[in-house]
């Protein structure tokens, strides 16, 4: 699947040379309340004021499923076991647009099943979380986790637990 995410261009209209880094996330999924975990990005952090599964960027030379275990230590203080992430899909999203030579960028999605809701400890990137039944998610995301909902992602991860 493909879903082109807006590019970047300079003053003259040329395109810049970014690094488009591959990223993983976690579906965290309570079984006691059959409830997923989110997150609302503070204010002054990238994509501010949008919800979304916790997660980020792939590392140079990071396996995706370390990163995530990295990510989840960081972003909400969460101590995973690799054997703990269930990989879910692995999406192929595109930035750039047809003027321009578009870049592929691959996100990963795992499932983290939990017995029961939890409490992140979330740095500043995040100002509050919340759980949400999946007939009842907020309704602006970050784009991964658009493009995870809008796949199906949610779906896998049900028939999953």
């Amino acid at each position: 699947m493909h879903k082109t995410i807006s590019g970047t261009t300079t003053k003259m209209g040329l395109s810049k040379e970014k690094i488009v880094q591959p990223g993983a996330w976690a579906i965290i999924w309570c079984k006691a309340s059959r409830s997923l975990l989110m997150a609302k990005r503070s204010p002054k952090s990238n994509s501010g004021g949008v919800w979304n599964f916790f997660g980020g960027r792939i590392d140079s030379k990071e396996d995706p499923r370390d990163a995530l275990i990295r990510e989840l230590s960081e972003e909400a203080g969460l101590s995973v076991k690799a054997k703990k992430l269930i990989k879910i899909k692995r999406l192929e999203a595109t930035k750039g647009s047809a003027r321009k030579k578009a870049k592929s960028r691959d996100l990963h999605f795992y499932l983290l099943t939990v017995d029961k809701e939890l409490a992140p400890r979330l740095n500043h990137e995040h100002s509050t979380f919340s759980w949400f039944k999946q007939d009842k998610l907020p309704q602006r995301f970050n784009g991964p986790t658009s493009l995870a909902i809008d796949s199906g992602v949610l779906e896998k991860a049900r028939a999953r637990h």
